[in-house]
């Protein structure tokens, strides 16, 4: 029969080891980003206004980037000038340059209310369907 200070002892390590499987920042303002060779995916595609962190992963196959930009507008619509998204009339708010497959990247930044457009503006990128929007309320 195990004494008092063994039972506390293995409670302990379990719940620590438990903790230690989490990948989750956990936190209400975070947005997980799939960038993939096609497509941005955003999860959810809304936020509160403060602290968002965008938990980005290049799931693709080439090197990709994240760039936030403030702006009510649908990125389909933007024009296309040597190969990427023009951005006139768009705020950059902040970027990851150079994801490379496979790999993850945090950015955390402070957003107001209002609707954002992220996308990987690589070359040929855009075009091939890399970019969302994020409304944030």
């Amino acid at each position: 029969m195990p004494n008092r200070r063994n039972t506390h002892t293995l409670v302990f390590a379990a719940l620590v080891a438990i903790g230690a499987g989490c990948t989750s920042t956990g936190g209400e303002g975070d947005v997980e980003v799939s960038l993939r060779d096609d497509a941005v995916t955003l999860t959810p595609a809304t936020a509160d206004a403060g602290s968002v962190t965008f938990a980005a992963t290049n799931d693709g196959s080439v090197t990709h980037e994240i760039e936030v930009f403030s702006g009510d507008v649908d990125p389909a619509t933007l024009p296309i000038e040597n190969n990427v998204a023009s951005t006139d009339g768009l705020e950059l708010i902040d970027e990851i340059e150079d994801i490379t497959p496979g790999a993850s990247a945090d950015l955390t930044i402070e957003l107001d209310a209002g609707t954002y457009v992220v996308m990987c503006n690589l070359p040929g990128h855009f075009e091939e369907g890399m970019h969302a929007v994020l409304e944030v309320a």
